[in-house]
């Protein structure tokens, strides 16, 4: 009785197998994070909020540094005291 080695039909069964299993497992894990929600706890939606109100001092922010670009930006001294004074006595 010969006996051979001809594991071939038998590793090609393996492999495709295991390639629909993985596939498979791919799609699953595709799906369930497709599906599941998501809830911003208080302090994530504090900063988020934060971050749209940001929004609305973008163009003074962007005149600014263009004034300061261009060299025209004036400090007033005076306005800068006086906001530090009402700063220290907690106004």
């Amino acid at each position: 009785m010969k006996i051979e080695r001809s594991y071939g039909e038998y590793n090609k069964e393996l492999y495709n197998q295991k390639k629909a299993a993985d596939q498979a497992t791919i799609q699953d894990n595709q799906k369930s994070s497709f599906e599941q929600p998501v809830k911003l706890s208080d302090a994530a939606q504090k900063i988020r909020n934060n971050q749209t109100v940001d929004q609305g001092n973008a163009e003074k922010i962007a005149s600014i540094k263009k004034a300061i670009q261009d060299g025209t930006y004036k400090v007033s001294a005076k306005e800068i005291t006086d906001s530090m004074w009402q700063h220290m006595k907690g106004e």
